[in-house]
């Protein structure tokens, strides 16, 4: 089987967790088949800069993070050791962030549309919604 895109996201949180009002939504977007979750990593750097990471499989089920256990599927690998260090480094201490590999089921479909059809990818690139909200705001105010 050959995959879609796959994205890595950093989510930052102030304090030591992560709200577990977000697992739902995960959740729901791999229960309509849009995305596959590959993996969770929280990593948290304390006030004094130490970084402690954890995968949801270390979290008993009376913690707050416990609320995404079930959502990713398990694929080692993509998530690099070079990673978690140039996360940790941009970290503010007391932070907390999500980072959170998925795969856009929804890409498979098409590749395989593009490669049948004798077509290539030549570039994928992706434009973070805050810079289209800002151009799009720009554009209604005739900017």
């Amino acid at each position: 089987m050959k995959h879609g895109a796959v994205e890595f996201v950093v989510i930052g949180f102030a304090g030591t967790e992560v709200d577990p009002a977000l697992a739902p939504a995960l959740r729901e977007q791999v229960d309509r088949g849009t995305i596959r979750i590959i993996d969770l990593l929280f990593l948290q750097k304390d006030v004094s800069g130490t970084v402690r990471s954890f995968e949801i499989d270390e979290i008993d089920s009376a913690h707050a993070h416990a609320a995404f256990t079930g959502i990713a599927e398990s694929m080692d690998g993509l998530i690099a050791p070079a990673d978690v260090i140039e996360i940790s480094d941009e970290m503010k201490p007391g932070t907390t962030v999500l980072v959170v590999l998925f795969e856009h089921l929804w890409l498979r479909d098409i590749r395989a549309a593009v490669e049948l059809s004798g077509g290539q990818l030549m570039l994928d690139e992706r434009i973070p919604g805050e810079i289209v909200d800002a151009v799009a705001d720009a554009a209604a105010r005739g900017i």
